[in-house]
């Protein structure tokens, strides 16, 4: 079928100054899970999305994050767990089509 609806939802994933459209397929899965597949999207097709490397240049671990500016401009980080302990969505903090996430980048010491 020609016109068979799309699956997801298309964000805009912005990162080090380039912003790129991706659909997410199931935004019900959990972050951590849409994280990695972002991760591997970004990795298939560097020079079309960004590198994400999993070390930085002395050895110390790198983690991502999504975030998103809030009403009042602030930037937020989207858990991947709740308070009690439960996996998150991005459906759970109601992300829906054309939203812009912000990929965060943290450096683990040691």
């Amino acid at each position: 079928m020609e016109n068979q609806e799309k699956q997801g939802i298309k964000l805009i994933f912005s990162y080090e100054n380039k912003s790129c459209a991706i659909r997410v397929l199931n935004p019900h899965e959990s972050i951590k899970f849409t994280l990695e597949k972002v991760k591997e999207e970004a990795r298939s097709i560097p020079d079309k999305l960004w590198i994400l490397p999993e070390m930085d240049n002395g050895g110390n671990r790198i983690k991502y994050y999504f975030g998103r500016m809030n009403e009042d401009g602030k930037s937020e980080i989207l858990k991947e767990k709740s308070n009690t302990g439960e996996e998150q969505s991005l459906f759970d903090y109601k992300v829906k089509e054309g939203d812009k996430l912000i990929i965060i980048k943290k450096t683990i010491a040691g």
